[in-house]
């Protein structure tokens, strides 16, 4: 990541190179549990599935392009300066996010070859019903999920909210929450007290994003 692209960018670019060294770690491993890319001996390289999705991507898309890094390392700069505010930047990025996510809904026709089915790439172990279309939820390798293409719920084995509780989000939890929308755990890791306390975890599926998660405690 060091050296991609770096001859496409301009000679006056403030770095060369996709991402900065504190990010690219996490960045690579996040793509290693995806399984966009395999790690062979000291080489990363992609898989059929991570050169798929960037196939999938119009051609003309900026999100493919270290060109991107560039400019948005620029405007850092110009930040940095005073020229911009940061609020301006963010502003800009948000824009952009949206305008993308926007623009690339759908997947052309001929392009949905390349896309392997979620039903196809579970356990084919049916877990509960979506809490949202009802259709199948099955197991994958790193998440429980809908088998509906355009249902975006997911509950992620690596869950932020899960492993900063230093509680393993096991098949037996996510199905609990799946079919009960909630489930009592003991023994969940306090960061700011470093004891462990009990709890009852619910499943907050409302909406159309990724579901999260809220918390009632044990009445002593």
């Amino acid at each position: 990541m060091e050296h991609a692209g770096a001859e496409d960018m301009p000679d006056d670019a403030e770095r060369k190179g996709i991402g900065t060294p504190a990010t690219r770690a996490e960045v690579i491993e996040k793509l290693l549990r995806q399984e966009y890319i395999t790690r062979r001996d000291k080489q990363l390289r992609p898989t059929e599935k991570g050169i798929n999705l960037v196939k999938i991507l119009p051609d003309n898309d900026s999100v493919k392009s270290p060109l991107l890094t560039a400019e948005w390392e620029n405007n850092l700069k110009r930040v940095e300066r005073g020229e911009i505010s940061a609020h301006e930047f963010m502003n800009a990025v948000a824009e952009y996010v949206r305008n993308t996510v926007s623009s690339n809904q759908t997947v052309p026709e001929d392009k949905k070859h390349l896309i392997t089915p979620r039903k196809g790439a579970g356990s084919g172990e049916v877990l509960g019903k979506c809490p949202r279309c009802k259709n199948d939820i099955l197991e994958n390798k790193v998440a429980f999920s809908c088998a509906n293409r355009d249902c975006k719920f997911a509950i992620w084995k690596d869950s932020k909210f899960f492993t900063a509780k230093k509680k393993k989000l096991t098949k037996d939890i996510a199905i609990a929450l799946i079919n009960d929308g909630r489930i009592f755990l003991s023994g969940l890791y306090s960061s700011k007290s470093s004891k462990t306390y009990n709890a009852t975890i619910i499943l907050d599926s409302e909406g159309t994003g990724f579901p999260s998660f809220t918390m009632e405690y044990e009445k002593k």
